[in-house]
């Protein structure tokens, strides 16, 4: 089977000199790209037309991360060779072709409920984006369309924006690959939001003391914030330090979230998110607590060896504590790393499990604490008499949406569940309870 190897630190121009007895010298020249995502197939032997496209992406495209690309192409190849296929070659039917082949398979593993529907149309479009490359740079000769990998396709986009007077609809390239991802009849948007019930939330909170602190708070700002889980991992002590009370509320407080209070934010947009005053007092006593204070000093000297050239590390892991200099990160691990998404997600998967044997219906992502803030936030402001165009624009800044398509389907979804009646003090009695900072 295929596999990725992931390479040290890659640079994108090097020098290459002779020694008087033949031997090779490099000098590492151009822009440090960090490490790279290398494919091996079966027999181990490098697949040079991956590669250079993954060395593409990062010196040409700039990407910053192409995980999710390697992670298509690896399945894709992993594919073509258990079943004997050809990357670069299309007989004139569809049905005897790679790409729609990789195309059939990715449906039966979505019927099986091994992947979803998103994820599958976003490794068809990483496939699709490969082979344009590839055709681009004279890899694959495309002699006719029949012989093409997939037929290139125009599609019609109806702009539901807030500048869609100007331009009512727009139109994108995609091709014939394409996985049509099921949508709701009435919102016309992809099934994403399921927030958790007063049930899943006893569930979770039955459960959550069982896990360190640290990751009781992580829930709680993507529960009571609506954090993202990147957000929630690089939330700094800087952002922290910004809040101030909402002038309508002496219960309520903003705080900034962005570059510049150093948060990893979607697209890097600045905003102001509310934070409850009680859990302010709770993060704040974490902060000085001596659990902490401890991990932050080890991450201190991780950063003075790093400096002294004492610790090596790739550059993606220098940018890391380099960045933990200059803003302090509110969660460190117990050996003095700043914490990453893929703990908390790992934490999230443990959590899950537990609970599952107790309700086998429990299968929410992190993500989905995300949408039950959202939910039960917008129930109350619209229960507190807030017009919904306000209550919506409100939601929408916190949440961070950039477009109010995304913030309008929390209150279509509120309209279909007329049941749904419980408001967000509601949540926040609930979560209170769970979680006491003291627990050291």
């Amino acid at each position: 089977m295929a596999q990725l190897i992931y390479s040290a630190d890659v640079y994108a121009d090097t020098e290459i000199t002779w020694t008087d007895e033949g031997q090779p010298t490099f000098f590492i020249k151009g822009k440090n790209l960090g490490s790279l995502p290398t494919l091996f197939d079966k027999e181990g032997r490098f697949i040079e037309e991956v590669n250079s496209y993954f060395f593409y992406l990062k010196n040409i495209k700039k990407l910053k991360d192409i995980n999710s690309n390697a992670r298509a192409l690896l399945k894709f190849w992993s594919f073509i060779e258990e079943n004997e296929l050809s990357w670069n070659h299309f007989p004139p039917l569809k049905r005897l072709k790679s790409t729609y082949l990789f195309r059939s398979y990715l449906l039966t593993e979505i019927e099986k409920g091994s992947i979803s529907q998103s994820t599958s149309n976003t490794y068809i479009n990483h496939i699709k984006n490969f082979y344009l490359w590839a055709i681009h740079e004279g890899l694959l000769q495309v002699k006719n369309d029949q012989c093409a990998p997939f037929k290139i396709e125009t599609v019609k986009i109806i702009n539901t924006g807030i500048l869609a007077h100007l331009r009512p609809a727009f139109t994108v390239d995609t091709s014939d690959l394409r996985i049509r991802v099921e949508k709701d009849s009435q919102t016309k948007k992809i099934r994403a939001l399921t927030p958790l019930s007063i049930e899943s939330l006893t569930l979770l909170t039955q459960h959550l003391p069982r896990f360190s602190i640290e990751f009781q708070l992580q829930c709680l700002l993507a529960i009571q914030m609506g954090l993202r889980i990147q957000e929630v991992s690089t939330l700094t002590v800087e952002a922290i330090n910004t809040a101030v009370p909402l002038t309508e509320s002496k219960y309520r407080y903003e705080i900034v979230i962005g570059p510049s209070t150093g948060v990893r934010t979607k697209n890097n947009k600045t905003r102001q998110i509310e934070i409850s005053v009680e859990f302010l007092a709770k993060i704040r006593n974490y902060l000085i607590s001596e659990r902490r204070l401890v991990r932050l000093n080890k991450l201190h000297e991780k950063i003075r060896a790093i400096k002294k050239g004492e610790v090596i590390l790739k550059k993606e892991k220098l940018d890391i504590f380099m960045h933990c200099e200059k803003f302090e990160p509110l969660f460190i691990s117990e050996q003095g790393n700043p914490v990453d998404k893929s703990v908390i997600g790992s934490r999230w998967g443990e959590l899950r499990h537990v609970i599952r044997n107790k309700n086998s219906s429990f299968s929410y992502r992190f993500h989905d604490l995300r949408s039950t803030y959202g939910t039960y936030r917008l129930n109350d402001l619209l229960e507190a008499g807030i017009q919904p165009l306000e209550s919506l624009e409100l939601l929408m800044g916190w949440m961070g949406h950039i477009n109010e398509t995304t913030t309008w389907k929390y209150l279509r979804f509120l309209k279909r569940k007329e049941v749904f009646i419980e408001k967000f003090g509601t949540l926040d009695s609930i979560m209170h309870e769970a979680i006491g900072v003291g627990n050291e």
